[in-house]
């Protein structure tokens, strides 16, 4: 399926765009098209009042060639050196008056009229060979203009995300629709998120990379990293156009989960008002298909319907108090408030496959189409609500549907995760794997590495480790005066318990049996902690494992250490005095791990203690014993470029304070 740039036909930029992005930092990179809020906007010509759905949103475009993807009112030109093309661009008018948009040429010419606030798709089948001027009217906005070639059975990639679905409430009865439109493709019943909620799932799944590698010092992560490619800049390298249409105003073009889209459509202000439904998003959805129709095409839709506050489609939903005090574990939920909540979302599932069964009818033949979710929700289920917080299958268990040429009509029924999913997407898509993503398809079995999830950053980490029907859950706990104060305060009132949690889900499904932590497992969890919770800090890991009693680590270091991060279920001690540095456990835990930050590397004959077994990055730590160990991480710095940059942005939308 390997899609490549038409070659003979060309779009030039002007020399002086009229607007150009680098005035507008907040955008990052895609192009602005416009911005809805509410009051006026202002391009080029005056303010105008410009709707583009029912409520307030924000709308991007990038260009193909153009700069931009926007057209001043001086015009631009393109040249046609074939046949059978077509202009397509997306115009809307931002003036107070009537608008247009012309085509003159050789061939022939072309031209549009826009009444104020109008939106308007532009197709015009090139009538021949030769050089065409573009005119458009003081605050006139065209985005993606392109020149196309539209043909039969074009590929088309589509990846269907319901955010905060669960994966049990995928079944014949609640989505009946939505597993006859699979029927013939591939069902994985035990797919795993690699995270309990939206933005580090997001960016691991459009990354294909671990979400710890994702995920700042600190604990916090809004933003796919500036240098991580995504899945989106993969497509459009190899010649495919993107769409996107998200309902979750956090997944949004100022951190950088726009790029590599050429149109991105997500709301314009966060807050309490709720979100938009399905039907709005696949409205958008095929309003963009038909636009692109004929073009090699990727589409990205994320639903928000199974996220509170819930929408009542049906009729009858009682009115519910906010769930942010069930989460936090400040109170419990009685029986029937329990009922309640659960037929509410039930509801919303029945909705989304309403909307969803029409839709998926709708996608040619030849495309490639995922249903997914990026993590579950709980409802009270080990005494948690909501998500984000815990790592407990109701978080992580997500319905992964998969169907298209190349696709095997089978139901697999062993674990899988959501990092694997982007590799099959495009080894289905005939596209390379760029470096960095660690997935491999499900084509071919998915990753061999055993799945790993992580919640940071509302308090102390937590994190999973399942291999086969195997799983570790740590709990770590507070280090106060150790680590970073937001990492001390928990979102919880009463936070569930620290320590380390065996289960065998073969036995035991919905993890109600935890078991002792035997030494064959601690080891093998211990080697999986220790080479993805030690990528996080740049500089030198402490990690004691498996050992009796009360555990000490001294050493000297010849530079100043400053301690970053502490993951341990027991209490920690670090003491410094001159070069000398002492890391103390009197209870020693399963595993545990110290992270201190220093101005240079450190080499094993700079620092000098009890001996302990010393390797030379991350990669390389092996443990295969309990023991003592040593390592240096020198973590790639393009995975943080840009972050400070991000918050400011994020800031500016209102998103976090």
């Amino acid at each position: 399926m390997r899609v490549d740039a038409p070659r003979n036909a060309t779009l030039t930029a002007p020399v002086k765009p009229a607007y150009h992005l680098r005035t507008m930092p907040l955008v990052s990179r895609c192009a602005f098209l416009i911005f809805v809020a509410t009051g006026a906007l202002s391009i080029g010509c005056g303010p105008a009042k410009v709707q583009l759905w029912s409520g307030q949103w924000a709308r991007y475009h990038v260009g193909s060639t153009w700069e931009h993807g926007v057209t001043p009112s001086d015009g631009q030109r393109f040249e046609v050196n074939g046949r059978n093309y077509t202009f397509r661009a997306h115009a809307i008018n931002s003036a107070s008056n009537e608008g247009q948009v012309r085509i003159d040429g050789a061939g022939g010419s072309r031209a549009w009229s826009l009444p104020p606030g109008a939106a308007e798709d532009l197709d015009w089948a090139v009538p021949g060979v030769g050089s065409y001027a573009v005119s458009v009217s003081p605050g006139l906005v065209l985005g993606e203009p392109r020149l196309v070639r539209p043909r039969r059975n074009a590929p088309l990639v589509v990846l269907l995300l319901a955010d905060t679905l669960r994966g049990d409430h995928v079944n014949e009865t609640l989505t009946p629709r939505l597993l006859a439109a699979f029927r013939g493709g591939e069902r994985f019943t035990d797919a795993t998120s690699n995270a309990p909620w939206t933005l580090p799932s997001v960016a691991s799944l459009f990354t294909s990379r671990p979400t710890i590698e994702l995920t700042a010092v600190d604990g916090g992560l809004v933003a796919i990293p500036e240098g991580v490619t995504s899945w989106a800049e993969a497509l459009r390298a190899r010649g495919f156009c993107g769409g996107a249409v998200v309902a979750n105003f956090t997944v949004n073009v100022p951190n950088d989960f726009g790029k590599g889209f050429d149109n991105f459509v997500v709301p314009a202000k966060f807050g309490p008002a709720g979100h938009p439904e399905a039907a709005q998003v696949l409205g958008q959805a095929r309003s963009w298909l038909r636009a692109h129709r004929g073009e090699p095409t990727f589409l990205y839709l994320q639903f928000m319907d199974q996220h509170e506050p819930y929408h009542d489609h049906e009729g009858g939903m009682p009115r519910m108090a906010p769930i942010e005090p069930l989460a936090s574990r400040a109170r419990e939920a009685g029986p029937e408030e329990t009922r309640q909540r659960q037929d509410a979302y039930a509801a919303t599932v029945r909705y989304l496959d309403r909307q969803l069964g029409p839709f998926l009818a709708e996608l040619p033949p030849q495309a490639v189409v995922a249903f997914t979710a990026d993590h579950g929700e709980a409802f009270g289920e080990h005494g948690c609500w909501g998500h984000g917080l815990n790592l407990y299958r109701e978080a992580l268990h997500v319905p992964l549907l998969l169907r298209g040429p190349g696709v095997p009509n089978k139901v697999e029924r062993g674990p899988v995760q959501l990092l694997d999913l982007i590799p099959t997407l495009l080894d289905l898509a005939g596209c390379p794997l760029p470096n960095g993503m660690v997935g491999r398809t499900l084509r071919r079995g998915g990753s061999s590495e055993p799945s790993v999830a992580v919640t940071f950053g509302g308090g102390p980490l937590r994190w999973l480790w399942r291999d086969g029907t195997r799983e570790v859950l740590v709990h770590t706990r507070p280090q106060p005066g150790l680590a970073p104060e937001a990492e001390v305060k928990m979102l919880e009132d009463r936070p569930l318990p620290t320590g380390t949690f065996r289960f065998d889900l073969e036995r035991d499904p919905n993890e109600e049996h935890p078991q002792p932590l035997d030494p064959a497992t601690a080891v093998a969890a211990a080697q999986v902690f220790a080479i993805s919770v030690g990528k996080l800090v740049p500089g030198l890991q402490v990690m004691e494992v498996g050992q009796m009693g009360p555990v000490v680590v001294p050493f000297r270091s010849p530079a100043p250490l400053h301690v970053a991060q502490v993951f341990s279920t027991t209490a920690t001690q670090v003491t410094m005095n001159g070069d000398r540095v002492e890391v103390r456990w009197d209870d020693a835990p399963p595993f545990g791990l110290v992270a201190f930050t220093a101005g240079a590397p450190l080499q094993p004959t700079q620092v000098i203690g009890t001996p302990w077994r010393w390797f030379e990055s991350t990669d390389a730590v092996r443990i295969g014993a309990p023991g003592t160990f040593l390592w240096w991480n020198q973590r790639d710095a393009s995975l943080q470029r840009g972050y400070e940059e991000t918050l400011k942005r994020l800031r500016s939308l209102g998103y976090i304070p």
